[in-house]
């Protein structure tokens, strides 16, 4: 008697839908089960956030340019996709700017630049030593970013360089930002060793004895790794394994469910489909399912999503004086930039452009300047030309100039945020069952972290729909 397949659509055809229909199909063949897999991505290009240009030599990225090895999934699907051989680290760990006073003064990584640096007074210095000697909070209950680090490690500590740094990456406001999600691993380290210097040495401590214990030589990765021809391989390897349909440029308008879910396209035609997941960002989310539970789409629709556009600049590399030699330099509120920050892509992987160029990225927007995002192009270039020669001294007409404008861009989960999607979907299931969601605003929005969560997602769900699909038979399998 033969099982009939499982469908499951997935809207969004960003990593986190590519991702999760790659890791479903994976499970269904393992178990020996027939399952359909339908992506529907509103975009006429696949990857989402990830958007990478090639023009001239250049390889521009829009969104996301890297993802760090620390956390494996990236780097292990990368590999599992047989893309080892176009992986590209960084040299090194690279060095880090902050701006003070108009100029970029590298972060302190060892004693000596810790006490000449000009980045912090000598009375915030003392307290960033102290940080072993803080207790831990006692609450283990989510707080938000900015206060788990000024209990750590001072105000001027984290004003001065956290919060920067932080802004740049995550375009949001430390002081509002949910710790559980964004640096979980700080907090953990918190509870478990009593301060985060304490808890980095037991870290390394057990890496150590885990490393001598299995008989492994140390594995040696670079912080920060991309592909040689941009993000969009990563995209673009996951949907060449997809054996499901892939729909692009087609908008999903409206859900409805009885005993099976109906998907309405934009130019008319119904999909249906046992299951669904909603692989988007979830104010989008909220607009499918407000006329199922208002509730539901009340809180999804609260997530804050934060504005920025990407300007990536290039210079003939004789015409820049001093060149900066960092990986970026990030740009305290307390400056007169109009830049959130400024990345060193010619620095952080030279192969993107000629050798004869050189190339910067910045920043422009984020939840303090939202009214620049959507300044006109040549306003935008003069702006941030005018940046960079205040900042580098670069005075040089750009060779090739690349924007990309993301509004809205980036999720903001706020304190509490993993208690509200954790109650979100309890609700779902009982109002629309085997309806799942995942993506950037759930829990965690690097590239790693969703691909961790799709991966998590595809085995709860095959799980449940494994258990559906033994039940499912056809006509012809009871006429046998």
């Amino acid at each position: 008697m033969q099982t009939a397949a499982t469908t499951i659509a997935i809207v969004g055809g960003g990593i986190s839908g590519l991702s999760t229909a790659y890791f479903l199909e994976k499970e269904a063949r393992a178990a020996g089960r027939p399952l359909q897999t339908i992506i529907i991505e509103r975009e006429a290009q696949l990857g989402g956030k990830i958007a990478t240009t090639q023009r001239n030599g250049f390889v521009f990225e829009g969104g996301p340019e890297s993802f760090v090895t620390r956390k494996p999934e990236a780097w292990e699907l990368c590999r599992e996709l047989g893309l080892q051989d176009r992986l590209v680290g960084t040299a090194g760990s690279g060095k880090n700017y902050v701006l003070h006073n108009g100029r970029p003064r590298i972060v302190p990584t060892n004693p000596i630049t810790f006490a000449t640096s000009p980045l912090l007074s000598g009375k915030g210095k003392l307290r960033i030593l102290k940080e072993p000697f803080v207790p831990p909070r006692a609450d283990n209950g989510d707080e938000s970013l900015g206060a788990f680090l000024r209990r750590r490690i001072g105000d001027e500590a984290v004003d001065n360089l956290a919060k920067p740094a932080i802004s740049a990456i995550y375009l949001g406001d430390v002081d509002q930002m949910s710790v559980q999600v964004s640096f979980d691993r700080f907090a953990q380290l918190e509870r478990e060793n009593g301060s985060l210097v304490k808890g980095m040495f037991a870290l390394m401590k057990q890496k150590k004895a885990e490393r001598k214990a299995s008989g492994q030589p140390r594995q040696k990765k670079p912080p920060f790794a991309t592909l040689r021809g941009g993000l969009m391989e990563l995209v673009e390897a996951l949907a060449e394994q997809i054996e499901g349909e892939i729909l692009t440029d087609t908008a999903v308008t409206a859900l409805h469910y009885k005993q099976q879910y109906e998907l309405v396209l934009a130019d008319g035609r119904t999909l249906t489909a046992d299951a669904v997941i909603l692989a988007i960002p979830t104010y989008a989310m909220a607009d499918l399912l407000a006329e199922h539970d208002a509730r539901i789409a009340g809180q999804l629709g609260s997530v804050i999503y934060t504005p920025v556009t990407t300007v990536n600049v290039a210079f003939n590399r004789q015409d820049v004086p001093d060149p900066f030699d960092g990986f970026g330099v990030v740009i305290p509120e307390s400056e007169a930039s109009q830049l959130l920050a400024v990345e060193g892509m010619s620095v952080k992987f030279p192969h993107r452009a000629p050798d004869d160029q050189f190339v910067l990225r910045a920043f422009v927007g984020g939840q303090s300047r939202t009214d620049l995002v959507d300044l006109p192009d040549d306003e935008l270039i003069a702006l941030v030309r005018q940046e960079l020669a205040a900042i580098f001294g670069i005075e040089a007409e750009p060779t090739a100039v690349h924007i990309t404008r993301w509004q809205p861009a980036n999720p903001q989960p706020a304190v509490g945020h993993l208690a509200l999607i954790t109650e979100i979907e309890e609700r779902l299931q009982t109002s629309l069952p085997r309806l799942y969601l995942t993506g950037a605003g759930m829990r965690g929005q690097g590239i790693p972290d969703c691909i961790r969560q799709s991966q998590a997602l595809a085995e709860q769900v095959w799980q449940l729909e494994r258990g559906s699909s033994v039940a499912k038979t056809s006509a012809a399998d009871f006429a046998d």
